[in-house]
């Protein structure tokens, strides 16, 4: 059910990449985008060398001179970034229920928080499962908005989608740690709390328990090989290493093999959460003490 679900959110996803016109009710007129109307909004063991070789430090970063946006301009130019992006000239041309947006504000820097009319009907689609909530639909929504404006906006920290009045809100954030990107331990123990944070946005509901370490997940699916997740390293900048020690998931259900399964979860959803320089270009990871070893690489997995 689960593999089902992972599937499910990532042709979703796809598919909101450029977003047409909806056929369900909109609002009847585009939201100003200069309007300041108020949104109701609401790891591990790490180990890695620290020593750099040359090969191991990030990249630069580019220096802009102009004059950076805040507050509301920069939450316009968010919106607008989107919809440039998905081909449209309006919000109302996002499909439902993005098309339900009234207005947005960025209470502080790196923030935006978006409302939604207080018509929307949730899971409307039927495509939600049947443990997930209305904060799982407006985190999703959030996700899908960083997919399009994320990469290119390092600035960028976290959405929040809400209705207008207050009583239905999501989050979907990066999940950094300030992590200086040359330390290569400091990196590693970042993405992997980017890591556990994507694991929380789509198996808290199911859970029924925040995932704020490997033990909570460990405990709703023993047979994961997820939860036995022991070491993350890295070796080069953008590349990680990870380390699954045995367990009961072993011969199981998502056992298909470990290391394969463990590798395309973890670099898509760490990379969900990361800029452009911040993602993971190669994710190894090895079961079995070395029997079971796969890699998957950030090209084929771009979505």
């Amino acid at each position: 059910m689960r593999i089902r679900s992972f599937m499910t959110l990532s042709l979703v996803a796809i598919l909101m990449t450029g977003c047409s016109a909806s056929q369900a009710p909109t609002p009847s007129s585009e939201p100003s985008e200069s309007a300041t109307a108020p949104a109701n909004a609401p790891a591990s063991a790490v180990t890695a060398d620290t020593e750099l070789a040359e090969n191991s430090l990030a990249p630069s970063p580019t220096k802009s001179t102009a004059a950076p946006l805040t507050g509301q301009a920069w939450a316009d130019s968010k919106i607008k970034m989107w919809k440039d992006n998905s081909g449209i000239k309006s919000t109302q041309g996002f499909s439902y229920p993005y098309n339900l947006m009234t207005s947005w504000e960025s209470p502080k820097p790196g923030v935006i928080n978006i409302s939604l009319d207080n018509s929307m009907i949730f899971n409307r689609d039927g495509m939600q499962e049947s443990y997930q909530t209305r904060e799982d639909e407006l985190r999703f929504m959030g996700l899908i908005m960083f997919e399009s404006v994320g990469e290119k906006s390092p600035e960028l920290e976290s959405i929040t989608f809400a209705t207008e009045d207050g009583k239905n809100s999501g989050t979907y954030s990066r999940a950094r740690t300030g992590a200086d990107p040359n330390d290569r331990k400091a990196w590693a123990k970042e993405k992997y709390a980017q890591w556990l944070s994507g694991m929380n946005d789509v198996y808290e509901s199911m859970c029924h328990a925040e995932i704020t370490t490997l033990e909570v997940y460990r405990r709703c699916l023993p047979d994961d090989p997820h939860a036995y997740v022991d070491k993350v390293e890295s070796p080069a900048f953008g590349e990680l290493v990870v380390t699954i020690k045995d367990g009961p998931w072993m011969g199981g259900t998502y056992d298909t093999p470990a290391s394969s399964f463990v590798s395309s979860n973890m670099i898509i959803k760490i990379n969900d959460k990361a800029a452009a320089g911040e993602q993971v270009d190669k994710l190894t990871v090895i079961a079995r003490s070395g029997g079971d070893t796969g890699t998957a690489n950030r090209e084929d997995w771009i979505q």
